[in-house]
Protein backbone atom coordinates (compact mmCIF):
# COMPACT_ATOMS: atom_id res chain seq x y z
CA UNK A 1 0.00 0.00 0.00
CA UNK A 2 2.71 2.46 0.70
CA UNK A 3 4.46 1.83 -2.11
CA UNK A 4 1.49 2.33 -4.28
CA UNK A 5 0.35 5.51 -2.77
CA UNK A 6 4.13 7.06 -2.86
CA UNK A 7 4.15 6.28 -6.63
CA UNK A 8 0.33 8.17 -6.88
CA UNK A 9 2.09 11.02 -4.91
CA UNK A 10 4.89 11.23 -7.26
CA UNK A 11 3.43 11.13 -10.63
CA UNK A 12 0.83 13.81 -9.03
CA UNK A 13 3.80 15.82 -7.94
CA UNK A 14 5.53 15.70 -11.39
CA UNK A 15 2.43 16.72 -13.20
CA UNK A 16 1.36 19.61 -10.97
CA UNK A 17 4.84 20.75 -11.67
CA UNK A 18 4.78 20.59 -15.15
CA UNK A 19 1.66 22.98 -15.56
CA UNK A 20 3.33 25.26 -12.96
CA UNK A 21 6.11 25.33 -15.58
CA UNK A 22 3.77 25.88 -18.34
CA UNK A 23 2.52 28.64 -17.27
CA UNK A 24 6.11 30.16 -16.46
CA UNK A 25 7.39 29.56 -20.12
CA UNK A 26 3.94 30.40 -21.20
CA UNK A 27 3.23 27.37 -23.22
CA UNK A 28 0.96 24.62 -23.83
CA UNK A 29 -1.37 23.89 -21.61
CA UNK A 30 -1.05 27.56 -20.23
CA UNK A 31 -2.05 28.95 -24.10
CA UNK A 32 -5.38 27.28 -22.94
CA UNK A 33 -6.98 28.27 -19.73
CA UNK A 34 -9.43 25.48 -20.04
CA UNK A 35 -7.06 22.64 -20.69
CA UNK A 36 -4.90 24.14 -18.09
CA UNK A 37 -7.48 24.11 -15.12
CA UNK A 38 -9.30 21.22 -16.59
CA UNK A 39 -5.31 19.06 -15.92
CA UNK A 40 -5.47 20.76 -12.46
CA UNK A 41 -8.67 19.35 -11.60
CA UNK A 42 -7.51 15.89 -12.63
CA UNK A 43 -4.34 15.92 -11.00
CA UNK A 44 -6.09 17.02 -7.75
CA UNK A 45 -9.39 14.50 -7.97
CA UNK A 46 -7.76 11.73 -9.55
CA UNK A 47 -5.10 10.92 -6.88
CA UNK A 48 -7.91 12.14 -3.92
CA UNK A 49 -9.96 9.67 -5.29
CA UNK A 50 -7.49 7.43 -5.05
CA UNK A 51 -6.55 7.85 -1.08
CA UNK A 52 -10.79 7.86 0.04
CA UNK A 53 -11.09 4.62 -1.49
CA UNK A 54 -8.02 2.81 -0.35
CA UNK A 55 -7.98 0.44 2.36
CA UNK A 56 -12.03 -0.28 2.18
CA UNK A 57 -12.80 -3.73 3.10
CA UNK A 58 -16.50 -3.53 1.60
CA UNK A 59 -15.08 -1.94 -1.82
CA UNK A 60 -15.32 -4.48 -4.68
CA UNK A 61 -13.12 -3.45 -7.86
CA UNK A 62 -15.48 -2.94 -10.06
CA UNK A 63 -17.17 -0.31 -7.70
CA UNK A 64 -13.96 1.29 -6.94
CA UNK A 65 -13.39 1.47 -11.21
CA UNK A 66 -16.75 3.08 -11.03
CA UNK A 67 -16.04 5.57 -8.68
CA UNK A 68 -12.53 6.85 -10.21
CA UNK A 69 -14.22 6.82 -13.39
CA UNK A 70 -16.61 9.30 -12.37
CA UNK A 71 -14.55 11.83 -10.52
CA UNK A 72 -11.82 11.74 -13.38
CA UNK A 73 -14.56 12.41 -15.74
CA UNK A 74 -16.68 15.14 -13.60
CA UNK A 75 -14.26 16.84 -12.14
CA UNK A 76 -12.02 18.14 -15.31
CA UNK A 77 -15.39 19.19 -17.19
CA UNK A 78 -16.04 21.05 -13.77
CA UNK A 79 -12.16 22.53 -14.09
CA UNK A 80 -12.64 22.91 -17.93
CA UNK A 81 -15.58 25.02 -17.05
CA UNK A 82 -14.42 26.98 -15.30
CA UNK A 83 -11.49 28.06 -16.76
CA UNK A 84 -13.84 28.74 -19.96
CA UNK A 85 -15.72 30.92 -18.01
CA UNK A 86 -12.72 32.61 -16.67
CA UNK A 87 -10.89 33.00 -20.31
CA UNK A 88 -11.09 36.76 -21.14
CA UNK A 89 -7.64 36.61 -23.21
CA UNK A 90 -9.33 37.00 -26.21
CA UNK A 91 -9.59 41.09 -25.19
CA UNK A 92 -5.58 41.32 -25.37
CA UNK A 93 -5.24 40.45 -21.71
CA UNK A 94 -2.11 37.77 -20.37
CA UNK A 95 -3.03 34.91 -19.67
CA UNK A 96 -0.38 34.87 -17.20
CA UNK A 97 -2.66 37.12 -14.91
CA UNK A 98 -5.16 35.15 -14.79
CA UNK A 99 -5.56 33.80 -11.69
CA UNK A 100 -4.54 29.74 -11.61
CA UNK A 101 -7.49 28.32 -10.04
CA UNK A 102 -10.17 30.32 -8.22
CA UNK A 103 -10.30 30.13 -4.56
CA UNK A 104 -14.42 29.90 -3.83
CA UNK A 105 -14.74 26.86 -7.30
CA UNK A 106 -11.49 24.76 -5.87
CA UNK A 107 -13.38 24.58 -2.32
CA UNK A 108 -16.81 23.91 -3.37
CA UNK A 109 -15.34 21.29 -5.60
CA UNK A 110 -12.87 19.85 -2.69
CA UNK A 111 -16.40 19.91 -0.69
CA UNK A 112 -18.70 18.41 -3.55
CA UNK A 113 -15.34 15.13 -3.91
CA UNK A 114 -15.84 14.26 -0.13
CA UNK A 115 -19.68 14.50 0.04
CA UNK A 116 -19.47 12.47 -3.32
CA UNK A 117 -17.20 9.82 -3.26
CA UNK A 118 -19.02 8.07 -0.07
CA UNK A 119 -22.34 9.01 -2.05
CA UNK A 120 -21.30 6.72 -4.97
CA UNK A 121 -19.09 3.64 -2.95
CA UNK A 122 -22.09 2.68 -0.64
CA UNK A 123 -25.26 3.76 -2.76
CA UNK A 124 -27.34 0.35 -2.98
CA UNK A 125 -28.87 -0.33 -6.47
CA UNK A 126 -30.94 -2.84 -5.34
CA UNK A 127 -32.41 -0.85 -2.21
CA UNK A 128 -32.07 2.46 -3.99
CA UNK A 129 -30.68 3.86 -1.06
CA UNK A 130 -27.59 3.96 1.65
CA UNK A 131 -27.04 2.45 5.03
CA UNK A 132 -26.06 5.88 7.22
CA UNK A 133 -23.50 3.45 9.50
CA UNK A 134 -21.48 3.18 6.13
CA UNK A 135 -21.88 6.37 4.85
CA UNK A 136 -20.83 8.34 8.30
CA UNK A 137 -17.81 5.50 8.95
CA UNK A 138 -16.70 6.28 5.54
CA UNK A 139 -16.55 9.70 5.32
CA UNK A 140 -14.97 10.52 8.40
CA UNK A 141 -12.28 8.33 8.06
CA UNK A 142 -11.54 10.03 4.70
CA UNK A 143 -11.81 13.79 6.54
CA UNK A 144 -9.50 12.77 9.40
CA UNK A 145 -7.11 10.72 7.35
CA UNK A 146 -6.82 13.98 4.79
CA UNK A 147 -6.85 16.07 8.22
CA UNK A 148 -3.86 13.91 9.30
CA UNK A 149 -1.93 13.89 6.03
CA UNK A 150 -2.27 17.53 5.78
CA UNK A 151 -0.97 18.04 9.46
CA UNK A 152 2.04 16.09 9.09
CA UNK A 153 2.92 17.36 5.42
CA UNK A 154 3.06 21.15 7.09
CA UNK A 155 4.77 19.39 9.64
CA UNK A 156 7.27 18.20 7.56
CA UNK A 157 7.94 21.53 5.85
CA UNK A 158 8.60 22.90 9.05
CA UNK A 159 11.65 20.70 9.62
CA UNK A 160 12.68 21.51 6.47
CA UNK A 161 12.44 24.95 6.82
CA UNK A 162 14.36 24.87 10.48
CA UNK A 163 16.95 23.05 9.27
CA UNK A 164 17.48 24.93 6.15
CA UNK A 165 17.58 28.01 8.65
CA UNK A 166 20.28 25.91 11.16
CA UNK A 167 22.63 24.88 7.61
CA UNK A 168 22.55 28.72 6.55
CA UNK A 169 24.02 29.70 10.22
CA UNK A 170 27.51 28.22 8.65
CA UNK A 171 26.96 29.40 5.36
CA UNK A 172 25.03 26.72 3.57
CA UNK A 173 23.01 27.84 1.70
CA UNK A 174 22.18 25.12 -0.48
CA UNK A 175 19.44 23.73 1.21
CA UNK A 176 17.61 27.12 1.68
CA UNK A 177 17.36 27.90 -2.19
CA UNK A 178 16.67 24.28 -3.01
CA UNK A 179 13.20 24.18 -1.15
CA UNK A 180 12.46 27.58 -2.48
CA UNK A 181 12.32 26.01 -6.48
CA UNK A 182 9.18 24.78 -7.72
CA UNK A 183 11.09 21.35 -9.49
CA UNK A 184 11.67 20.84 -5.64
CA UNK A 185 8.35 22.19 -3.61
CA UNK A 186 5.60 20.71 -5.41
CA UNK A 187 7.08 16.89 -6.02
CA UNK A 188 8.32 16.58 -2.58
CA UNK A 189 4.86 18.18 -1.12
CA UNK A 190 2.46 15.21 -3.29
CA UNK A 191 5.13 12.72 -1.91
CA UNK A 192 4.89 13.51 1.34
CA UNK A 193 1.13 13.81 1.71
CA UNK A 194 0.88 10.46 -0.16
CA UNK A 195 3.66 8.92 2.70
CA UNK A 196 1.76 10.59 5.46
CA UNK A 197 -1.96 9.37 4.17
CA UNK A 198 -0.47 6.17 3.94
CA UNK A 199 1.16 5.93 7.61
CA UNK A 200 -2.16 7.51 8.70
CA UNK A 201 -4.26 4.82 7.29
CA UNK A 202 -1.56 2.26 8.62
CA UNK A 203 -3.04 2.38 11.85
CA UNK A 204 -6.97 2.82 11.14
CA UNK A 205 -8.09 2.14 14.66
CA UNK A 206 -6.47 4.94 16.00
CA UNK A 207 -8.62 7.05 13.53
CA UNK A 208 -11.90 5.72 15.00
CA UNK A 209 -10.65 6.00 18.26
CA UNK A 210 -9.82 9.70 17.94
CA UNK A 211 -13.17 10.59 16.15
CA UNK A 212 -15.29 9.32 19.14
CA UNK A 213 -12.87 11.18 21.46
CA UNK A 214 -13.43 14.32 19.27
CA UNK A 215 -17.40 14.26 18.23
CA UNK A 216 -17.64 13.19 22.60
CA UNK A 217 -15.99 16.61 23.04
CA UNK A 218 -18.02 18.38 20.68
CA UNK A 219 -21.63 17.05 21.41
CA UNK A 220 -21.62 19.04 24.82
CA UNK A 221 -20.93 22.44 22.92
CA UNK A 222 -24.35 21.66 22.21
CA UNK A 223 -26.75 22.73 24.99
CA UNK A 224 -24.83 25.35 25.58
CA UNK A 225 -25.25 26.97 21.62
CA UNK A 226 -29.25 26.04 22.06
CA UNK A 227 -29.25 27.58 24.89
CA UNK A 228 -28.29 30.76 23.34
CA UNK A 229 -30.82 30.78 20.17
CA UNK A 230 -33.61 29.50 22.78
CA UNK A 231 -32.83 32.68 24.29
CA UNK A 232 -32.23 34.88 21.29
CA UNK A 233 -35.82 33.56 19.74
CA UNK A 234 -37.61 34.32 22.57
CA UNK A 235 -36.38 37.79 23.18
CA UNK A 236 -36.72 38.54 19.12
CA UNK A 237 -40.16 39.62 19.40
CA UNK A 238 -39.40 42.55 22.53
CA UNK A 239 -35.94 43.66 20.79
CA UNK A 240 -37.16 43.42 17.15
CA UNK A 241 -35.43 43.23 14.33
CA UNK A 242 -34.36 47.07 13.51
CA UNK A 243 -30.93 46.66 15.42
CA UNK A 244 -30.57 42.93 13.77
CA UNK A 245 -30.65 43.91 9.84
CA UNK A 246 -28.54 47.27 10.77
CA UNK A 247 -25.29 45.30 11.19
CA UNK A 248 -25.67 44.40 7.57
CA UNK A 249 -24.29 41.15 7.95
CA UNK A 250 -27.31 39.30 10.17
CA UNK A 251 -27.91 36.90 7.69
CA UNK A 252 -24.06 35.51 7.85
CA UNK A 253 -23.83 35.45 11.91
CA UNK A 254 -27.39 33.47 11.74
CA UNK A 255 -26.59 30.97 9.77
CA UNK A 256 -23.33 30.48 11.19
CA UNK A 257 -24.85 29.58 14.57
CA UNK A 258 -26.90 27.24 12.29
CA UNK A 259 -24.12 25.51 10.90
CA UNK A 260 -22.51 25.08 14.32
CA UNK A 261 -26.12 23.28 15.60
CA UNK A 262 -25.78 21.04 12.73
CA UNK A 263 -21.89 20.42 13.45
CA UNK A 264 -22.37 19.59 17.38
CA UNK A 265 -26.40 18.01 16.99
CA UNK A 266 -24.01 15.62 14.13
CA UNK A 267 -21.70 15.09 16.62
CA UNK A 268 -23.70 13.99 19.27
CA UNK A 269 -25.73 11.26 17.40
CA UNK A 270 -22.39 10.00 15.07
CA UNK A 271 -23.93 6.96 13.26
CA UNK A 272 -27.07 6.41 15.08
CA UNK A 273 -26.51 2.90 17.13
CA UNK A 274 -25.37 4.23 20.47
CA UNK A 275 -27.40 7.03 21.99
CA UNK A 276 -26.11 10.65 23.22
CA UNK A 277 -25.15 10.47 26.77
CA UNK A 278 -27.28 13.69 27.84
CA UNK A 279 -29.90 11.75 29.84
CA UNK A 280 -33.48 11.16 29.35
CA UNK A 281 -34.42 15.28 29.87
CA UNK A 282 -31.51 17.07 28.92
CA UNK A 283 -32.30 15.16 25.81
CA UNK A 284 -35.65 16.06 25.26
CA UNK A 285 -34.75 19.62 25.80
CA UNK A 286 -32.69 19.57 23.10
CA UNK A 287 -34.81 17.56 20.74
CA UNK A 288 -37.69 20.45 21.48
CA UNK A 289 -35.21 23.30 21.52
CA UNK A 290 -34.12 22.41 17.95
CA UNK A 291 -37.17 23.69 16.56
CA UNK A 292 -36.05 27.00 17.41
CA UNK A 293 -33.53 26.74 14.43
CA UNK A 294 -36.43 27.24 12.10
CA UNK A 295 -37.04 31.06 13.32
CA UNK A 296 -33.01 31.91 13.25
CA UNK A 297 -33.20 30.29 9.49
CA UNK A 298 -36.24 32.31 8.55
CA UNK A 299 -34.79 35.62 9.91
CA UNK A 300 -31.55 35.14 8.11
CA UNK A 301 -33.55 34.25 5.05
CA UNK A 302 -35.58 37.60 5.12
CA UNK A 303 -32.41 39.76 6.14
CA UNK A 304 -30.66 38.00 2.95
CA UNK A 305 -33.99 38.43 0.93
CA UNK A 306 -34.02 42.28 1.97
CA UNK A 307 -30.20 42.82 0.73
CA UNK A 308 -30.72 41.18 -2.55
CA UNK A 309 -33.67 43.51 -2.96
CA UNK A 310 -31.85 46.43 -1.94
CA UNK A 311 -28.59 45.88 -4.22
CA UNK A 312 -29.28 42.61 -6.38
CA UNK A 313 -28.00 39.39 -6.72
CA UNK A 314 -24.37 39.09 -6.29
CA UNK A 315 -21.72 35.83 -6.30
CA UNK A 316 -22.04 35.95 -2.42
CA UNK A 317 -25.41 36.03 -2.10
CA UNK A 318 -26.46 33.32 -4.92
CA UNK A 319 -24.01 31.01 -1.99
CA UNK A 320 -25.75 32.52 0.83
CA UNK A 321 -29.02 31.53 -0.76
CA UNK A 322 -27.69 28.33 -1.31
CA UNK A 323 -25.80 27.45 2.07
CA UNK A 324 -29.21 28.88 4.04
CA UNK A 325 -31.71 26.52 1.53
CA UNK A 326 -28.99 23.64 2.93
CA UNK A 327 -29.15 24.68 6.47
CA UNK A 328 -33.53 24.87 6.13
CA UNK A 329 -33.08 21.47 4.92
CA UNK A 330 -31.14 20.22 7.30
CA UNK A 331 -33.33 22.16 10.02
CA UNK A 332 -36.68 20.53 8.95
CA UNK A 333 -35.44 17.73 8.38
CA UNK A 334 -33.84 16.99 12.17
CA UNK A 335 -37.09 18.87 13.41
CA UNK A 336 -39.37 15.55 12.85
CA UNK A 337 -37.77 13.97 15.53
CA UNK A 338 -39.19 15.79 18.25
CA UNK A 339 -42.62 16.04 16.32
CA UNK A 340 -42.54 12.13 15.85
CA UNK A 341 -41.10 11.34 19.32
CA UNK A 342 -39.72 8.39 18.53
CA UNK A 343 -35.82 8.54 20.21
CA UNK A 344 -33.53 11.09 20.15
CA UNK A 345 -32.96 13.16 16.78
CA UNK A 346 -33.84 9.69 15.27
CA UNK A 347 -33.92 11.83 11.33
CA UNK A 348 -30.60 12.94 11.18
CA UNK A 349 -29.48 10.04 9.55
CA UNK A 350 -31.96 9.59 6.63
CA UNK A 351 -31.46 13.10 6.31
CA UNK A 352 -28.47 13.51 6.21
CA UNK A 353 -28.27 10.97 3.34
CA UNK A 354 -30.94 12.41 1.11
CA UNK A 355 -29.42 16.19 1.86
CA UNK A 356 -26.33 14.92 0.56
CA UNK A 357 -27.73 14.02 -2.63
CA UNK A 358 -29.20 17.36 -2.90
CA UNK A 359 -25.97 19.39 -1.81
CA UNK A 360 -24.02 17.40 -4.18
CA UNK A 361 -26.86 18.26 -6.92
CA UNK A 362 -26.57 21.79 -5.98
CA UNK A 363 -22.81 22.16 -5.95
CA UNK A 364 -22.65 20.75 -9.83
CA UNK A 365 -25.25 23.72 -10.61
CA UNK A 366 -22.88 26.46 -8.73
CA UNK A 367 -20.20 24.78 -10.21
CA UNK A 368 -21.61 24.57 -13.89
CA UNK A 369 -23.76 26.98 -16.58
CA UNK A 370 -26.73 25.33 -14.84
CA UNK A 371 -26.45 28.15 -12.14
CA UNK A 372 -22.99 30.06 -12.20
CA UNK A 373 -22.95 32.72 -9.57
CA UNK A 374 -21.12 34.82 -11.77
CA UNK A 375 -23.91 34.49 -14.62
CA UNK A 376 -27.00 34.94 -12.22
CA UNK A 377 -24.98 38.19 -10.89
CA UNK A 378 -23.66 39.72 -14.10
CA UNK A 379 -27.53 39.18 -15.38
CA UNK A 380 -29.20 40.67 -12.58
CA UNK A 381 -26.83 43.60 -12.41
CA UNK A 382 -27.53 44.62 -15.99
CA UNK A 383 -31.53 44.23 -15.39
CA UNK A 384 -30.94 46.66 -12.31
CA UNK A 385 -28.85 48.99 -14.57
CA UNK A 386 -31.66 48.91 -17.62
CA UNK A 387 -34.46 49.24 -15.39
CA UNK A 388 -33.46 52.11 -13.67
CA UNK A 389 -33.06 50.25 -10.42
CA UNK A 390 -29.22 51.07 -9.71
CA UNK A 391 -28.38 54.58 -10.55
CA UNK A 392 -25.34 54.65 -13.75
CA UNK A 393 -22.57 56.42 -11.23
CA UNK A 394 -23.14 53.28 -8.66
CA UNK A 395 -22.84 50.49 -11.19
CA UNK A 396 -20.28 48.12 -10.36
CA UNK A 397 -17.54 48.19 -13.04
CA UNK A 398 -14.77 46.78 -11.48
CA UNK A 399 -16.67 43.43 -10.78
CA UNK A 400 -17.66 43.01 -14.20
CA UNK A 401 -13.84 43.56 -15.42
CA UNK A 402 -12.16 42.01 -12.60
CA UNK A 403 -14.09 39.13 -11.42
CA UNK A 404 -17.25 38.07 -13.55
CA UNK A 405 -14.49 36.31 -15.98
CA UNK A 406 -16.59 35.81 -19.57
CA UNK A 407 -19.75 36.64 -18.18
CA UNK A 408 -18.24 40.82 -17.28
CA UNK A 409 -16.46 40.81 -19.97
CA UNK A 410 -19.43 40.20 -22.45
CA UNK A 411 -21.83 42.36 -20.42
CA UNK A 412 -19.29 45.54 -20.53
CA UNK A 413 -19.03 44.74 -24.57
CA UNK A 414 -22.82 45.01 -24.30
CA UNK A 415 -23.09 48.76 -22.35
CA UNK A 416 -20.00 49.40 -25.06
CA UNK A 417 -22.24 49.18 -28.28
CA UNK A 418 -24.99 50.88 -26.62
CA UNK A 419 -27.69 50.07 -23.82
CA UNK A 420 -31.58 51.31 -23.56
CA UNK A 421 -30.79 53.74 -20.85
CA UNK A 422 -30.90 57.56 -20.45
CA UNK A 423 -26.24 57.61 -19.36
CA UNK A 424 -26.01 55.05 -22.12
CA UNK A 425 -22.89 57.28 -23.59
CA UNK A 426 -21.11 58.07 -20.09
CA UNK A 427 -21.87 53.68 -19.65
CA UNK A 428 -20.36 53.00 -22.70
CA UNK A 429 -17.35 55.35 -22.34
CA UNK A 430 -16.85 53.91 -18.77
CA UNK A 431 -16.98 50.41 -20.21
CA UNK A 432 -14.65 51.05 -23.23
CA UNK A 433 -12.22 52.31 -20.99
CA UNK A 434 -12.68 49.36 -18.31
CA UNK A 435 -12.26 46.73 -21.60
CA UNK A 436 -9.30 49.08 -22.92
CA UNK A 437 -7.07 48.41 -19.38
CA UNK A 438 -4.88 45.65 -18.68
CA UNK A 439 -3.88 45.84 -15.76
CA UNK A 440 -6.69 46.44 -12.42
CA UNK A 441 -4.69 48.71 -11.06
CA UNK A 442 -2.78 51.22 -13.48
CA UNK A 443 -0.10 52.67 -13.43
CA UNK A 444 1.12 56.52 -13.20
CA UNK A 445 1.76 56.58 -17.26
CA UNK A 446 -1.58 54.96 -17.90
CA UNK A 447 -3.34 57.31 -16.01
CA UNK A 448 -1.57 60.35 -17.00
CA UNK A 449 -2.90 59.02 -20.68
CA UNK A 450 -6.54 59.25 -20.11
CA UNK A 451 -7.84 62.27 -21.66
CA UNK A 452 -10.14 65.34 -19.76
CA UNK A 453 -13.58 63.94 -21.60
CA UNK A 454 -12.68 60.24 -20.31
CA UNK A 455 -12.12 61.63 -16.21
CA UNK A 456 -14.81 63.73 -16.77
CA UNK A 457 -17.53 60.77 -17.30
CA UNK A 458 -16.03 59.17 -13.95
CA UNK A 459 -16.59 62.05 -11.99
CA UNK A 460 -19.63 63.48 -10.01
CA UNK A 461 -19.51 67.75 -10.03
CA UNK A 462 -21.46 69.30 -7.16
CA UNK A 463 -23.61 71.73 -7.23
CA UNK A 464 -24.50 70.10 -10.83
CA UNK A 465 -24.46 72.91 -12.56
CA UNK A 466 -20.78 73.08 -12.12
CA UNK A 467 -17.92 72.42 -15.00
CA UNK A 468 -14.89 70.48 -14.09
CA UNK A 469 -12.36 72.43 -15.58
CA UNK A 470 -8.95 70.90 -16.90
CA UNK A 471 -6.53 73.01 -14.71
CA UNK A 472 -8.16 70.61 -11.62
CA UNK A 473 -7.96 67.51 -13.86
CA UNK A 474 -4.37 67.96 -14.23
CA UNK A 475 -3.73 68.87 -10.73
CA UNK A 476 -5.58 65.38 -10.08
CA UNK A 477 -2.92 63.42 -12.78
CA UNK A 478 0.09 65.45 -11.25
CA UNK A 479 -0.47 63.85 -7.59
CA UNK A 480 1.30 60.27 -8.09
CA UNK A 481 1.76 60.06 -4.76
CA UNK A 482 -1.91 60.96 -3.18
CA UNK A 483 -3.23 57.38 -3.31
CA UNK A 484 -6.95 58.69 -2.95
CA UNK A 485 -6.91 61.28 -5.95
CA UNK A 486 -5.22 58.50 -7.57
CA UNK A 487 -8.29 55.82 -7.17
CA UNK A 488 -10.71 59.09 -8.20
CA UNK A 489 -8.99 58.81 -11.91
CA UNK A 490 -9.72 54.70 -11.80
CA UNK A 491 -13.38 54.00 -13.84
CA UNK A 492 -14.28 51.52 -11.24
CA UNK A 493 -14.35 54.21 -8.48
CA UNK A 494 -17.21 56.87 -7.52
CA UNK A 495 -16.17 60.17 -7.26
CA UNK A 496 -17.59 63.64 -6.22
CA UNK A 497 -16.12 67.02 -6.42
CA UNK A 498 -17.68 69.46 -4.64
CA UNK A 499 -16.63 73.22 -5.96
CA UNK A 500 -16.87 75.97 -2.91
CA UNK A 501 -14.83 78.50 -1.33
CA UNK A 502 -13.18 77.43 2.06
CA UNK A 503 -11.19 80.23 2.72
CA UNK A 504 -13.01 82.96 1.72
CA UNK A 505 -10.64 84.00 -1.25
CA UNK A 506 -13.37 84.30 -3.44
CA UNK A 507 -12.00 81.21 -5.63
CA UNK A 508 -13.79 78.19 -5.81
CA UNK A 509 -12.14 75.31 -4.24
CA UNK A 510 -12.20 71.50 -5.00
CA UNK A 511 -13.55 69.24 -2.49
CA UNK A 512 -12.81 65.05 -3.88
CA UNK A 513 -14.77 62.63 -2.13
CA UNK A 514 -13.40 58.78 -2.94
CA UNK A 515 -15.96 55.87 -2.07
CA UNK A 516 -14.38 53.55 0.00
CA UNK A 517 -15.61 50.29 -1.45
CA UNK A 518 -14.86 48.16 1.52
CA UNK A 519 -17.34 49.56 4.10
CA UNK A 520 -19.34 52.49 1.79
CA UNK A 521 -17.67 55.52 3.59
CA UNK A 522 -15.84 58.15 1.75
CA UNK A 523 -12.49 60.14 2.06
CA UNK A 524 -12.64 63.51 1.10
CA UNK A 525 -9.51 65.52 -0.02
CA UNK A 526 -8.87 69.10 -0.19
CA UNK A 527 -7.62 71.31 -3.31
CA UNK A 528 -6.80 75.03 -3.04
CA UNK A 529 -7.94 77.20 -5.87
CA UNK A 530 -5.13 79.70 -6.73
CA UNK A 531 -5.19 81.82 -9.13
CA UNK A 532 -6.72 78.96 -11.54
CA UNK A 533 -4.52 76.59 -10.14
CA UNK A 534 -5.01 73.78 -7.78
CA UNK A 535 -2.62 72.24 -4.99
CA UNK A 536 -3.91 69.52 -2.44
CA UNK A 537 -4.04 70.85 0.95
CA UNK A 538 -5.22 68.69 3.36
CA UNK A 539 -8.81 66.40 3.97
CA UNK A 540 -11.68 67.23 5.14
CA UNK A 541 -12.86 65.14 8.52
CA UNK A 542 -15.90 63.42 7.73
CA UNK A 543 -18.86 62.15 9.79
CA UNK A 544 -18.52 58.28 10.22
CA UNK A 545 -21.85 57.72 10.38
CA UNK A 546 -22.65 59.16 6.88
CA UNK A 547 -22.47 57.03 3.75
CA UNK A 548 -20.59 58.17 0.96
CA UNK A 549 -24.34 58.61 -0.94
CA UNK A 550 -25.51 60.32 1.96
CA UNK A 551 -22.87 63.12 2.30
CA UNK A 552 -23.16 63.76 -1.54
CA UNK A 553 -27.28 64.06 -1.41
CA UNK A 554 -27.21 66.32 1.90
CA UNK A 555 -24.87 68.42 -0.16
CA UNK A 556 -26.61 68.13 -3.50
CA UNK A 557 -30.01 69.17 -1.36
CA UNK A 558 -27.96 71.72 0.54
CA UNK A 559 -28.07 70.66 3.91
CA UNK A 560 -24.81 72.53 4.69
CA UNK A 561 -23.38 76.01 6.40
CA UNK A 562 -19.99 77.59 6.63
CA UNK A 563 -18.89 78.23 9.79
CA UNK A 564 -16.54 80.45 11.19
CA UNK A 565 -14.14 78.85 14.74
CA UNK A 566 -15.18 80.22 17.46
CA UNK A 567 -11.46 79.88 19.08
CA UNK A 568 -8.83 80.83 16.95
CA UNK A 569 -5.48 79.20 16.21
CA UNK A 570 -2.30 79.84 17.57
CA UNK A 571 0.79 79.99 15.75
CA UNK A 572 3.45 78.89 17.92
CA UNK A 573 7.36 78.61 16.36
CA UNK A 574 5.54 77.42 12.89
CA UNK A 575 2.97 75.26 14.01
CA UNK A 576 -0.54 75.55 14.47
CA UNK A 577 -2.22 74.57 17.65
CA UNK A 578 -5.76 73.82 17.99
CA UNK A 579 -8.20 73.83 20.43
CA UNK A 580 -9.82 70.91 21.44
CA UNK A 581 -13.53 71.46 22.92
CA UNK A 582 -14.47 68.89 25.62
CA UNK A 583 -17.94 68.36 24.09
CA UNK A 584 -18.98 65.88 27.33
CA UNK A 585 -18.37 68.76 30.09
CA UNK A 586 -20.32 71.62 27.08
CA UNK A 587 -23.18 69.21 27.27
CA UNK A 588 -22.68 68.51 23.77
CA UNK A 589 -23.17 65.11 22.18
CA UNK A 590 -19.82 63.33 21.47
Amino acid sequence: MLRKLLLVGALQGWALWGIWKARELHIWPNTDISIERSLFYLCLALPLVIYLTEGLATLIRQRRLFVMGTITILFPLLGAYSGWADNISKDGLDLYRVTFVRPSDLIAATVLAFILIPLLIHFNSKSKSWTYHELFETAWRNVILCASAAFLTGIFWMVLFAGSALLRLIGLNFMQELIQKAIFSIPVTAVAFATAYALSLARAEMVITLRRFQLSLLAWLLPLLMMFIVVWVVALPFTGVDSLFKTHHAAYIMLWCVALCISFVNAAYQDGLTAPSYGKYLGKLLAWGWLSLTVVVAVAGWAMWLRIDQYGWSEDRVWGVFVMLMGLLYVLGYSASALRGKGWMVSIGKTNMWVAVVLCTGLVALLTPIADARRISVNNQMQRLTNLTTPSDQFDFDYLRWHAGKYGHDALLTIESGINHPDHQTLASKAKQLLAQKQRYPNQEIVNKLTPAELRQRIRMLPETALLNDALLKTMQAEPGDWWLQQCLKADTQCGIWLIDLNKDRALDAVVFIKNKWNNTATARVLQNTGGNYHAVGSLSLPASKTYDQLLTDIAEGKFKMVTPIWSDIELSDQHLHVIIDNKKNGLPP
